[in-house]
């Protein structure tokens, strides 16, 4: 299939997921420097399942409050307008996609227990290179594949075909793609940000998070998810090996200095704080 036939197929899928209208009403609010504390949480306080979400999100050990908070305003003071809108961004995903359908070969579980790692790690050196947000650098690492998601359920035959191939030759999924698809994951999962209405930064983030290019609205914001998604992938690798970092964009290096170079000395204390917001984001859709 060509990339304009592939195009013309996604753009034509009546059942793409749609996200809440309380999502689209929070990104309203928040694009007013003067909506107020009481006024977000009034609007958020329509949606009772959104309500009880971002009070367990606040109660979790994802975030560590001492003493239990229990009104949504003083979440919303508690957390900040920024993560108060990740946050109802990230389950409003999760729950998107939740009671698809799986195909063979792809565990939706893993798939977001990776994004949930790779979310977790963009926070980590956002905070470490203080050049972005780290708020927004989760939503971004949480977001990064959200391609696959419409491959496997939109695009069976051709997902499967990459999967095969990745298995045969031992290839990443990505380098695969390569080989088989005339769209890759990142285009798709750029198409469907878009179509979300996200911020600019976002859709180039997804859609440049393997090939990085300066070009983009937010280049840092893409470089942190772009070397999370390594520091993920490789210390969920079999290898012994340190990171190969002649393979990692020189630009990522200079901006991250030595933290990526040793990830082994940091990236195992955070796997607990992984843990915790694996065990929040994906439970709570269970239940």
């Amino acid at each position: 299939m060509d990339s304009k036939t592939m195009m013309k197929k996604l753009e034509r899928i009546e059942g793409l997921p749609t996200l809440p209208m309380i999502l689209f009403e929070v990104n309203r609010l928040l694009e007013d420097i003067n909506t107020s504390a009481k006024v977000l949480s009034d609007t958020i306080g329509k949606d009772q399942s959104m309500v009880v979400k971002i009070l367990k999100l606040v109660n979790s050990a994802f975030y560590g409050f001492r003493s239990k908070v229990s009104d949504i305003s003083n979440a919303v003071v508690l957390l900040g307008f920024n993560t108060v809108r990740n946050a109802v961004i990230s389950v409003s995903i999760i729950k998107a996609f939740s009671g698809k359908n799986e195909l063979e070969g792809f565990d939706i579980t893993e798939f977001w227990k990776h994004s949930i790692a790779v979310a977790v790690t963009s926070k980590r050196l956002a905070e470490r290179c203080r050049v972005e947000a780290p708020d927004n650098c989760f939503v971004a690492g949480l977001l990064h594949d959200i391609g696959k998601l419409i491959l496997s359920q939109y695009f069976q035959d051709l997902f499967t075909k990459v999967w095969i191939t990745a298995q045969k030759e031992n290839l990443t999924f990505y380098e695969a793609e390569k080989k088989e698809l005339s769209v890759k994951h990142p285009l798709i999962g750029s198409f469907l940000a878009k179509r979300w209405q996200f911020p600019e930064d976002l859709v180039d983030t997804i859609k440049c998070h393997h090939a990085v290019r300066k070009n983009v609205s937010n280049y840092e914001l893409l470089l942190i998810v772009y070397a999370a998604d390594i520091i993920v992938n490789h210390h969920n690798s079999d290898t012994q090996e340190a990171i190969d970092m002649s393979a990692v964009h020189p630009d990522a290096v200079e901006m991250l200095g030595t933290y990526i170079e040793n990830t082994d000395e940091w990236y195992e204390k955070i796997k607990d704080e992984i843990e915790s917001a694996c065990d929040f984001f994906l439970k709570e859709e269970d239940g």
